[in-house]
């Protein structure tokens, strides 16, 4: 997909010099993505030389709307701006076995970003219908704040932590194929399916409280540290536009 959708803007302006479409230069579009969401899931299965296997399970779950703004930069080729505001939710978990018992730990990560960007879309048509299919790239780059939550255990311990993620700077980019049903002329209704790589680093503060399995005795520790995460992720968006 990434590799076809290199061609998108060559494409577009192809179009624009040849077909007949409804939409003319200077026409404005205006809407809102009124809900895309994405989904990735990454397993890992490692095997020691001791009989250890280590397993690390990690989902990614992601939920974005906002409005958007654009202009015809001529017939079929549209370029223009979004804002979004998107709620995160990372799931990892992590577990260690070997002869001895299982040690595990699993962390919950939620986060509330909001992001600004260009997009550029091409109308694959050559006459008006009231289902048109389109490509579209686009790109966000925004910060936020968020929080995080786990448990772990081993032979002889157990332990809760809390935390919070601040400073979140986030980049993303993505390419998606979709369809427009207009009501009319003016009125579409947007449905996407896509791809999207992004890139979140973060500033964390966690403290963990463990408690002795035997002796019931607790202690409480703190960390800092700094992470990057990148997610690889398929997206279903839709939304409403008004051209004008």
């Amino acid at each position: 997909m990434k590799s076809a959708f290199i061609f998108l803007p060559f494409i577009c302006a192809l179009l624009s010099l040849q077909v007949d479409a409804q939409f003319t230069k200077g026409t404005v579009m205006v809407g809102s993505t009124i809900g895309s969401t994405g989904y990735s899931s990454a397993n890992s299965n490692y095997s020691y030389d001791n009989a250890e296997a280590k397993t690390v399970q990690t989902k990614t779950y992601s939920l974005s709307a906002g409005p958007q703004v654009g202009i015809f930069l001529g017939r079929n080729v549209v370029a223009g701006a979004s804002l979004s505001f998107s709620l995160n939710n990372s799931q990892s978990n992590n577990t260690l076995s070997a002869a001895a018992p299982i040690d595990g730990s699993k962390t919950t990560t939620n986060s509330f970003t909001i992001t600004v960007g260009p997009y550029i879309r091409c109308y694959f048509a050559n006459h008006f219908s009231k289902n048109l299919f389109y490509g579209q790239l686009d790109g966000n780059i925004g910060s936020g704040n968020g929080n995080s939550s786990g448990n772990a255990f081993t032979a002889t311990t157990t332990s809760t932590s809390i935390g919070k993620v601040n400073n979140i700077f986030n980049w993303n980019a993505g390419a998606s194929l979709g369809l427009t049903h207009f009501f009319n002329k003016h009125v579409g209704m947007d449905v996407a399916l896509g791809y999207r790589y992004a890139v979140a680093k973060s500033d964390n503060f966690n403290t963990t409280e463990t408690v002795q399995n035997s002796t019931h005795i607790n202690s409480t520790s703190t960390s800092n540290y700094d992470l990057t995460a990148t997610t690889n992720s398929a997206t279903l968006s839709v939304g409403f536009h008004w051209f004008l």
